[in-house]
């Protein structure tokens, strides 16, 4: 029986790639189980991991990345039992029109 495991893509991996993609080459996060898989994907990618220790901080960093450098910020946060945690820092950028995701 044929091994297809090698044609086999997680769904973090191709998370990682669509932000690769797009630009990103460094994502603000607070590490979580459900989305280590995106943290394989991007070190697979390229794309530098910066932990932080609360969700609010991984979106005002995105927006001040993005702010200094013109680049994408991104920051990924994992579920809560509160999920709108990182909101008070996610009207920031689309208010100014930052490059954030």
């Amino acid at each position: 029986m044929p091994d297809d495991t090698q044609d086999v893509i997680s769904g973090g991996h191709l998370v990682a790639k669509a932000l690769k993609a797009e630009g990103v080459d460094r994502i603000y996060t607070l590490c979580g189980g459900h989305i280590i898989d995106i943290y394989d994907g991007c070190v697979d990618e390229g794309i530098e991991v910066v932990d932080v220790r609360h969700e609010q901080v991984a979106a005002h960093a995105a927006d001040g990345y993005a702010r200094i450098t013109g680049k994408p910020g991104c920051a990924v946060v994992t579920a809560a039992r509160a999920p709108p945690t990182p909101s008070p820092g996610s009207p920031t950028p689309s208010a100014r029109s930052r490059p954030c995701c």
